[in-house]
């Protein structure tokens, strides 16, 4: 039986916790507010807090960086109904054992209660560090295994250990590694994500063990040569061993996380990934899940994208139709989070009203991807080729600059149309489209 302590000003919600707690043999406790909550883990301290992150006065994350600061060896679990991917992160960053939301289904609540009771018998706790919030990150998704996520970074962003995040390719490895950043005390330094499959081995190494770098990703870190695996192996174990970073040559001044779509214990068997690099970062393993596994979390991706994609190309879409919803359900998702994030920037690019239908998605969910950029370059020098010989023939120019000068005329005037139409005439975002500044953009417009 354990002394759990229930805070929560929603009385009905108190009170089911109450009897439910009770039928399950454990004392209960409750109170309203943070206030309350203080005084009584003071007359009695209890086994465990479960406390609600939305409560008048002070709030429940504000609660819980008091408690765990003043009754450092109390579990506390997070409850929310209207929780995001940061109030999870700050949640477990601040120390809370575990967080919840709302509805609470009663197998997982009694699951973590026994977690959460086994793990305070066989192990010392402390007060994890109190961090200011950082940047908002851009993760999105509220089912099952985007919240054990959420929790993972909390804790990686209050610990500085090496990590490895593991991933099918568009699930959103770096950012997840940058939103650890961000939350982490090294957040003021930068982050640096290094493709270890195109990047020189001097470049990595300076990333590594000279710059003062924050946080570096690794990506792709089965890529590394074996010799960079084996030093970069030992600075791991030197800083796990507690010496200095940047004390010495070779040692490590960056935070490494690596991250990978590989299967690392086949290389490491195959021997063309150390064992000893792999140790190292292995021991903390963040999982992401494929999109596909996580079906329900589509919907808010989508309304998340269509937000960002308006604002980025001046466009009003409002959603998708239904048709549309249900395909984007029932398609496979290989390339994951990634794939769905360029069909839609294609589908806001293209709708032509306010809602994106099936002609905007149809093709590319049925197998039929934009053409690939090779086939794209090939179709524009066929163009260039065709219109050269055209204006060799067609030309009684004999300077030879005019055509040049025409064709590049040409596209460039197309090119700054396109990027006008798509972005609704809004000349700040085409320039930014095009990479080029405002004042080109605006000699380049037709008509000028």
């Amino acid at each position: 039986m354990a002394d759990i302590l229930v805070v929560d000003d929603d009385q009905s919600i108190a009170t089911a916790f109450e009897h439910f707690l009770r039928f399950e043999g454990h004392e209960c406790r409750l109170a309203s507010n943070a206030e309350d909550a203080v005084r009584l883990i003071g007359e009695r301290q209890p086994t465990l807090i479960m406390m609600d992150v939305r409560m008048p006065g002070v709030d429940g994350l504000q609660a819980l960086r008091d408690i765990r600061s003043r009754f450092p060896g109390v579990y506390v679990v997070m409850m929310t109904g209207y929780g995001t991917s940061q109030t999870s992160i700050d949640a477990i960053r601040e120390g809370a054992y575990d967080y919840l939301t709302k509805p609470l289904d009663l197998d997982e609540l009694r699951e973590v209660i026994r977690k959460a009771l086994a793990t305070q018998q066989t192990s010392d706790n402390t007060a994890a560090p109190a961090i200011d919030a950082g940047p908002q990150p851009a993760l999105v998704g509220e089912t099952a295994a985007m919240r054990e996520v959420y929790k993972v970074i909390g804790r990686l962003a209050a610990i500085d250990v090496p990590a490895l995040v593991v991933g099918e390719h568009g699930t959103g490895k770096q950012l997840v590694i940058a939103t650890i950043h961000d939350n982490s005390p090294r957040r003021d330094r930068p982050f640096v994500s290094i493709d270890c499959t195109a990047v020189p081995e001097a470049s990595l190494e300076a990333e590594l063990f000279e710059r003062a770098t924050g946080t570096v990703e690794l990506a792709g870190v089965e890529a590394l040569t074996l010799s960079l695996q084996a030093r970069l192996a030992r600075a791991l174990g030197e800083g796990a061993r507690g010496t200095a970073a940047g004390a010495a040559t070779g040692r490590l001044r960056a935070r490494v996380i690596a991250s990978t779509d590989q299967d690392l214990p086949a290389l490491v068997a195959a021997g063309t990934v150390s064992r000893e690099l792999y140790h190292a970062l292995s021991v903390i393993t963040l999982h992401l899940p494929a999109l596909r596994d996580r079906r329900d979390d589509i919907p808010l991706l989508v309304r998340h994208l269509i937000q960002r994609f308006n604002a980025d190309l001046n466009r009003t879409v409002k959603g998708v139709d239904e048709t549309v919803a249900r395909m984007l359900q029932e398609h496979e998702w290989p390339g994951n989070v990634g794939e769905l994030e360029s069909v839609i920037k294609r589908a806001c690019i293209l709708a032509r009203g306010d809602v994106i239908t099936a002609d905007e998605v149809g093709q590319t969910l049925a197998g039929e991807p934009m053409p690939a950029r090779q086939e794209v370059e090939s179709a524009l020098v066929r163009a260039v080729r065709t219109a050269l010989q055209e204006r060799l023939v067609d030309s009684s120019s004999t300077e030879e600059s005019s055509v040049f000068h025409d064709i590049i005329d040409l596209v460039e005037t197309a090119l700054v149309k396109e990027a006008l139409t798509i972005t609704n005439g809004n000349q700040l975002k085409a320039a930014g489209i095009l990479g080029v500044n405002r004042a080109t953009l605006r000699k380049k417009m037709p008509g000028d």
